[in-house]
């Protein structure tokens, strides 16, 4: 296997985990407006943290996949 079909494959494994991470960020966020009155403060707030921790999980995947694609067109 050459570098550039595992780079290839480096940046389709990084693909799924952004598409996890972004459906579960929006879901999460759906969930918060439709329940946040109705949840306890810490709920909330546990749910929140989670919504930020996310956030920065796919700016960083995001700029391991672009790293990537620079990679993968200095090979081309």
């Amino acid at each position: 296997m050459g570098r550039l079909d595992e780079i290839k494959g480096e940046i389709d494994w990084l693909g799924r985990w952004l598409n996890v991470l972004i459906v579960a960020t929006f879901a999460l966020i759906g969930w918060l407006v439709l329940n946040y009155e109705t949840q306890k403060p810490w709920i909330v707030y546990t749910a929140l943290i989670i919504v930020i921790l996310f956030s920065f999980a796919i700016a960083i995947i995001n700029g391991k996949a672009i790293n990537k694609i620079k990679e993968m067109r200095k090979l081309k």
